[in-house]
């Protein structure tokens, strides 16, 4: 029987794969580089004998991204469900998501998958990751149901697990739970008694009047192109050439032809300008997509809970807000900004958190601008999906010489130590064209959830790194965007 596992870069599909395996058999890889390059195949075999071919794809990123590497993974999707086509078809979707915000690149990769490449005729079951600080894992779906459902993402199953199996106390024990769960999801959703999904005749190009009724507008049936924009979030650069694939043109020949640090000083000398703005508090924006902890980096900064946090599905933060903060006898004002990239049914979508971010930003310009950028990011790898949210804010900036630099969250679990990171993150991240005065990798998980000495020792670095970040790059002068 044949399970395809799908989800965007750094859910931790490989991790799935050894947790179903019970060994190391896929490689995995926190950082920058991708670890699946093409679709891979695993056979596993569970204790009960059943046998299962596993098949780990690439991860699809940011929808909107024009790059080879996108439409590659598309072509490689495609090439293996064609594949199983002739090895019994496609018994069963693992569609593997980090447990969080509903983004933008999740639904548009839950649409491509099981709407788009397999016209919903295939079990998807929804594994759900890196809940290992949940009490009971299985309350993260309790809480995010009513939200999942809110955006059309619906499944056969779900598993609510931890694939990370380098934790200890109870966090190992979660580990072993999770194959379990994990386990048994996939055995009551893929059996012998099961037919695999094989498209029948014309599958790709009959699925677009499938899609049809969902697509707002009504494009016609035979506009293909209608459907991967709206429907799955592409541009229309991209949208034509997989639009070329589908038509039976090849698309690696298509992308062939079509693809071929202002650092701020820390001995700044006084100005009459800045000790005009001595007084006032400088303002340090926080940028980043849903999901990644601003709110949570704020309390941290702030010594106790004045933001909203939330794990959950829907962002809590829905517009700007603004906390005063003295550090080392300088005052500041952090501002925590809605989420870039949640989904179109959330409190703020992607175009909405954009365009405010934007007008915020100019407001800011009426006072005293700004005097420090602060984009947060999740710990995982540096995906080119963090390259939109940059230039996002980046476009927004414009010619201003407001310092930027980047803190990344949720590196409680990193080893050996949490600024390893940087170290194996800065040049993918150079590459993609983001450039920082500076970093900080910090955790900001709670004192209480923070059981080990080595926990509780990482959260007061995070709080002391973070803070000597703002004093080394916030400019002694406003700056405006």
């Amino acid at each position: 029987m044949n399970i395809v596992i799908f989800g965007e870069t750094g859910a931790g599909k490989s991790s799935v794969i050894n947790l179903m395996a019970g060994q190391p058999i896929a490689h995995i890889s926190p950082d920058s580089h991708r670890c699946t390059l093409h679709w891979t195949e695993y056979p596993i075999t569970f204790k009960n004998g059943t046998r299962y071919q596993v098949f780990d794809t690439v991860g699809l990123e940011e929808p909107r991204l024009q790059t080879g590497e996108y439409l590659s993974a598309i072509s490689n999707a495609h090439g293996l469900i064609n594949t199983l086509k002739e090895r019994g078809g496609v018994n069963l979707l693992l569609f593997c998501v980090r447990g969080g915000r509903v983004t933008a690149t999740m639904q548009s990769n839950y649409r491509l998958f099981f709407e788009f490449l397999c016209e919903e005729r295939v079990p998807l079951a929804l594994v759900v990751t890196n809940l290992e600080r949940e009490a009971r894992m299985e309350d993260w779906y309790t809480r995010n149901r009513g939200h999942l459902e809110k955006y059309n993402i619906r499944s056969a199953g779900h598993a609510c697990i931890t694939a990370a199996n380098l934790l200890d106390g109870r966090h190992r024990d979660k580990y072993e739970e999770s194959r379990g769960i994990l386990c048994s999801v996939v055995g009551a959703h893929c059996n012998a008694s099961m037919e695999g999904w094989t498209g029948g005749q014309g599958w790709f190009t009959s699925s677009i009047s499938k899609l049809v009724e969902f697509v707002a507008g009504r494009p016609k049936k035979t506009d293909i192109i209608g459907v991967l924009t709206k429907r799955c979030g592409m541009t229309k650069e991209v949208a034509q050439q997989v639009a070329q694939q589908i038509r039976g043109k090849n698309l690696s020949q298509t992308m062939i032809e079509n693809h071929g640090n202002t650092s701020v000083p820390s001995d700044v000398r006084n100005t009459g300008l800045q000790q005009e703005y001595q007084s006032r508090p400088r303002n340090v924006v926080l940028l980043g997509e849903s999901g990644v902890g601003k709110s949570s980096l704020i309390n941290l900064i702030m010594g106790r809970d004045v933001a909203e946090t939330s794990p959950d599905a829907l962002s809590c933060t829905t517009t700007h807000a603004s906390y005063d903060v003295t550090i080392s006898g300088q005052c500041f004002r952090l501002w925590d900004t809605a989420g870039l990239n949640e989904g179109s049914e959330g409190r703020v979508p992607a175009a909405a958190a954009a365009k405010r971010l934007t007008l915020f930003l100019g407001s800011l310009n009426k006072g005293d601008g700004a005097h420090l950028l602060m984009y947060c990011v999740r710990g995982a790898r540096a995906t080119k999906a963090l390259r939109t949210n940059y230039q996002t804010f980046s476009s927004a900036v414009g010619d201003s010489k407001v310092p930027i630099v980047i803190v990344a969250t949720c590196l409680e679990d990193w080893r050996p130590v949490m600024t390893e990171w940087w170290n194996q993150n800065k040049d993918q991240l150079a590459t993609y064209g983001m450039y920082f005065s500076g970093y900080a990798c910090v955790t900001t998980l709670l004192d209480g959830l923070a059981e080990s000495q080595d926990l509780r020792q990482r959260r007061a670095q995070s709080y002391e790194d973070v803070c000597n970040l703002i004093l080394d790059h916030c400019s002694q002068t406003p700056h405006k965007t």
